[in-house]
């Protein structure tokens, strides 16, 4: 019987300690992340499941409609776990028009480590609402993939993020459009984010209005001057008329 040379047998044991090139996740064009649920998420209101359902909003529905998640503050993010280190060449998102959103990629999750991928950049001039960006990127080897952190007007949503190892054509791909209102002003300030003032603001008028109305309703049911006078000698009692009858001494 053969024996492998010591030398040859470790060569042979170090290959093996290493995943095989056969065994390598292969690069192709499906969405990594679809029906992934993140693996962390911070100040993000909704549920977060539908952000890789598949589905989106026309282009220019309105910022928060019921196909997205609303991201609180500029630090709110939602990351996913790939599961093992993969390739990322292209990413695509749906979300409000005018801000902008980092991607964000780290191999071991450890907070120092993420490094950004790309910015999503703002496309309020293709229209307020949601709007889909898409963009090709250096090829980088990720395990982690975080969206977030935007920068823009405070009112942040999310309605749909995919992740490619390779583009797929088309690219965007298409998507599942879900039947939502259009945006109904421009910007997203015609609907108000969660926890704004414009409920105090609109009693306040409201109890402004009520108050000029009454100031009005008086002013018009107050007699005038020459009316009052009237008023006051119709309800004096009329003098006598004088005596013909001459004074007594």
């Amino acid at each position: 019987m053969k024996t492998l040379p010591a030398a040859s047998f470790a060569a042979a044991l170090a290959l093996a300690s290493f995943p095989s090139i056969a065994s390598a996740a292969p690069c192709g064009t499906e969405n990594l992340l679809a029906g992934k649920k993140p693996s962390a998420s911070q100040a993000v209101k909704g549920d977060v499941g539908i952000v890789t359902d598949g589905t989106v909003g026309p282009e220019g529905a309105e910022w928060n409609a019921p196909v997205t998640v609303t991201l609180e503050n500029a630090n709110a993010s939602i990351t996913y776990d790939l599961g093992e280190p993969r390739q990322i060449s292209a990413i695509t998102m749906q979300g409000d028009a005018n801000d902008t959103y980092k991607v964000m990629g780290s191999l071991d999750g450890s907070p120092a480590s993420y490094k950004l991928i790309a910015e999503f950049a703002n496309v309020v001039n293709t229209g307020h609402g949601l709007r889909t960006r898409a963009t090709s990127v250096t090829p980088t080897t990720v395990r982690y993939l975080r969206v977030g952190e935007a920068n823009g007007d405070n009112y942040f949503s999310i309605s749909e993020f995919g992740a490619y190892c390779k583009a797929p054509t088309p690219f965007p791909p298409g998507m599942k459009i879900v039947d939502v209102p259009p945006t109904a002003a421009p910007d997203s300030q015609a609907t108000p984010k969660p926890g704004s003032d414009t409920g105090r603001w609109a009693l306040l008028l409201t109890a402004v209005a009520l108050a000029l109305a009454w100031l009005a309703y008086k002013t018009i049911t107050r007699p005038s001057g020459d009316a009052a006078d009237a008023t006051k000698s119709a309800d004096k009692p009329a003098e006598p008329p004088p005596s013909d009858k001459p004074p007594t001494t």
